[in-house]
């Protein structure tokens, strides 16, 4: 998975401490901008690191601050970590990655929605695609990732309130780490959220949580449910852009995050979807039909008209139809949305089930 090469995320309290380091190595970085720094997180971003005029990778950086710390901090290191890319769990063309691009579907297929008051009072938040640009036509599939996956929330919870972070670059789904933390916990600071959906995922080589999102989740607290999605490389065999179909995805696999895989109508789960031991629940994320574009749409390249509504397979929207089941049942100030997932797939009524 492709990083943020020349950008470094400390822990606010040891900044002194890694420029003290930094320092002695010649190797510097842009001014600390209000936009680098963020106090809900308790984290800074040093991006532009250069030895002199010469770019640097935060790879090699990191590997000589530690190297620093084994020798003259006993071994104590700062918290630090790379500006990771993340990604919203979204098919491509292309086999062995996943369940494949969104197809057009009829409006009459779309769900019925449940009883409009269902899930009143319960708060959404979800962090996913930008809207594409105006004027730009025909639109990337991935710019309407967003709204098909609030279209699911609704469906189950059509009396919740959704409310939206838009992060993820329309053109190839991603963003920064960074970018995403922020949007993470802004989001639930000004709406006091109690589930937050995140279909949207990263991977890591060392296969630990990046610092940035890691810090987001535990930001949150214990009030909020984040419902992720578990990814689409279950049928990776060999190790690409950083991860295979072992690899844990992050935030899904973060504790204590309700990481949710896919299945088929059959309750089968489909080979795409990782079957790994962090993922303990799966709801239908196969050929789910949802609300999309009613106009021409751009995938990898190809024209595809739309009207309304799109079929489409990933775990980005088992999550979607999980979040919206779990607000249906959550009743505030009775019922949190953890209880309401525990009696859901206790009592078997409804579309989450244990895998």
């Amino acid at each position: 998975m492709a990083d943020n090469p020349d950008e470094l995320v400390v822990d606010l309290l040891h900044l002194e401490v890694v420029e003290e380091m930094l320092r002695p190595l010649g190797i510097g970085y842009n001014p600390i901008a209000d936009s680098d720094r963020d106090e809900r997180l308790g984290l800074v971003r040093l991006a532009g690191l250069t030895d002199g005029s010469v770019p640097l990778d935060v790879g090699e950086v990191l590997a000589l601050l530690q190297q620093r710390c084994a020798r003259e901090r006993d071994g104590w290191t700062p918290t630090m970590g790379r500006n990771r890319d993340v990604y919203g769990v979204i098919g491509e063309s292309h086999k062995p990655m996943d369940g494949g691009p969104p197809e057009p579907a009829d409006v009459a297929d779309l769900p019925t929605p449940a009883d409009p008051h269902v899930g009143q009072g319960v708060r959404i938040g979800i962090v996913d695609t930008r809207p594409a640009a105006a004027g730009v036509v025909p639109i990337p599939y991935r710019a309407g990732h967003a709204g098909f996956v609030r279209s699911l929330i609704a469906a189950e919870a059509p009396g919740a309130h959704i409310v939206e972070h838009p992060v993820l670059n329309p053109q190839d789904g991603k963003a920064s780490s960074w970018d995403t933390a922020r949007a993470i916990v802004a989001l639930a600071a000004e709406h006091e959220l109690d589930i937050l959906n995140l279909s949207l995922g990263c991977f890591t080589a060392s296969g630990g949580p990046p610092l940035v999102i890691a810090r987001a989740i535990e930001r949150l607290g214990p009030h909020v449910l984040v419902v992720a999605a578990a990814g689409n490389h279950g049928e990776l065999e060999v190790l690409t852009r950083g991860h295979d179909r072992h690899s844990a995805a992050w935030p899904a696999a973060i504790p204590p995050v309700v990481a949710i895989g896919a299945v088929d109508r059959t309750g089968a789960v489909p080979a795409w979807s990782p079957s790994l031991p962090w993922i303990r629940y799966a709801a239908p994320g196969v050929d789910v039909v949802g609300a999309y574009f009613d106009t021409a749409v751009d995938i990898n390249g190809d024209t595809t008209p739309f009207t309304g509504a799109a079929k489409w397979s990933g775990t980005s929207f088992a999550a979607a139809t999980a979040t919206g089941a779990i607000a249906a049942r959550t009743v505030p100030g009775s019922m949190s949305p953890r209880a309401a997932l525990a009696a859901m797939v206790a009592d078997g009524h409804g579309p989450v089930r244990p895998i």
